[in-house]
């Protein structure tokens, strides 16, 4: 057996288990590495503690690394509430990375999912804390073993939330951006370099604090040190996002999540590699579905007036309904949500986002205008924008066939494929109940495309 095939062997994952539907895959690296840690602590702590420090160092030993994984699971099982899918938990060495392969449909998704792991690290500090000043003998080992533990968690906390790719903060930071921007930016060159900058730097830190704090000093060195080795431990390459810009011509990347990119590959051997994207598909298969105009319960003669110039088409004389309705009642919801949909169908996306934007300001409640605006959005090329809306559509309702459907063709040009075909599945449910053939059929056409 050559060398080369041993440390193939040693270093291949092997699935250990699963946690909530999710592959929890490791290798022998993690083993020896708790091993080997767990001893140095051990010495580092006998030298303070020449009593117990053995058993200080090797509890500490195996508790960091869980701690580490417990911040990672907590990730999945909010990625996997919002049914985002998740390819597996993979644990190497000492660190441990949760391959989240969906997109967000909403920022808060994105916040929600990222900050999870600083906050279980957060409410572990202060359940430790809370323990530890309770009235009990743990003895001398534990009692010095749950303050370093603690130690370790609210720093593991405060790190993970430095505003930097791959880190938690960096994602935090970008959904930010998605809530106020209405716009989702993909990653640029620069972020590549985000896991040197922050590891970097940490262990600039670890160093100078380790002389007065010794313990202090070590956890954000060993954080440092893992954040810099993990484009090589669990991508397979010092710039993984590098090699993507060059294959794709230094064009901006896709939106990457916990560190792997949705536009790649996971290999059985837990490393990422990236492959070409699959054939694209023609926007005229996956048009969206307008909205209903809205009616009122007793309509005055100039909005009804406006709603038959609409149903039949005469859609600049329905505007000029709308417009003297408008001028003689600025607030009134239904009659701008209808001229935005009248300005929509007439080309005028920005007329009609206008008008959809203004009817949002007066009412916030009317899952319709969400709708309009979701098919503005996608009418302007902007899918996540769309997906957005029809989001917040089914938040307000949650069986509305219509707000799937659309947004499944939205996914679909934004290149979620996975999300896309859910959707649409869900849409063909609420339509079959209603037995609308002629959108089950639509559904039916465009999963054959999707699924091929």
């Amino acid at each position: 057996m050559t060398i080369q095939r041993f440390l193939q062997i040693l270093i291949r994952p092997r699935q250990i288990g699963s946690i909530a539907g999710v592959p929890l895959k490791a290798d022998i690296t993690c083993v020896v590495s708790i091993l080997v840690w767990s001893l140095y602590l051990a010495r580092l702590s006998q030298e303070l503690h020449p009593s117990f420090g053995r058993w200080v160092g090797m509890i500490v030993g195996v508790a960091i690394p869980i701690s580490i994984f417990i911040h990672e699971v907590s990730r999945v099982l909010t990625a996997k509430h919002y049914q985002i899918p998740v390819q597996g938990i993979f644990c190497r060495g000492l660190g441990t990375v949760a391959q989240v392969e969906g997109e967000f449909s909403h920022p808060l998704q994105m916040l929600e999912v990222y900050f999870a792991g600083s906050l279980v690290n957060f409410i572990l500090y202060a359940v430790l804390n809370l323990v530890s000043t309770l009235p009990i003998n743990f003895g001398g080992a534990l009692l010095v073993s749950l303050h370093h533990i603690k130690e370790f968690n609210f720093v593991l906390a405060i790190f993970s939330l430095v505003p930097l790719f791959p880190l938690d903060g960096g994602y935090i930071f970008k959904g930010l951006r998605w809530e106020w921007t209405r716009k989702q930016d993909p990653l640029a060159l620069q972020d590549v370099y985000g896991a040197y900058i922050a590891g970097g730097g940490a262990i600039a830190l670890g160093m100078i604090w380790s002389g007065s704090q010794p313990f202090l000093g070590i956890w954000i060195l060993y954080l440092g040190i893992m954040t810099c080795l993990r484009p090589l431990l669990f991508d397979g390459a010092f710039l993984p996002l590098a090699s993507a810009f060059q294959a794709q011509g230094r064009r901006p990347l896709a939106t990457v999540t916990s560190g792997v990119s949705s536009s790649a590959a996971h290999p059985a051997n837990g490393i990422a590699r990236f492959k070409t994207a699959k054939p694209s598909i023609r926007p005229v298969d996956f048009s969206y579905l307008d909205a209903e105009f809205l009616s009122v319960t007793s309509p005055d003669h100039q909005f009804q007036q406006g709603i038959e110039a609409t149903l039949e088409m005469r859609l600049q004389t329905a505007i000029a309904a709308f417009d003297q309705l408008l001028t003689e009642d600025p607030q009134n919801v239904a009659a701008l949500h209808n001229r935005g949909n009248a300005h929509l169908q007439l080309g005028n996306k920005q007329a009609a986002l206008s008008d959809f934007q203004a009817a949002l300001h007066l009412n916030t409640d009317m899952p319709e205008i969400y709708l309009g605006k979701g098919n503005v959005h996608f009418a302007l090329g902007d899918f996540q924008g769309a997906i957005m809306e029809y989001s917040e559509v089914l938040k307000q309702a949650p069986d509305d066939a219509r707000a799937y459907f659309n947004r499944a063709s939205a996914q679909v040009l934004n290149g979620n494929r996975k999300s896309a075909i859910a959707d649409y599945q869900q849409a063909h449910i609420l339509y079959t109940a209603t037995a609308d053939q002629t959108h089950t059929c639509k559904i039916d056409r465009r999963l054959q495309i999707l699924t091929a």
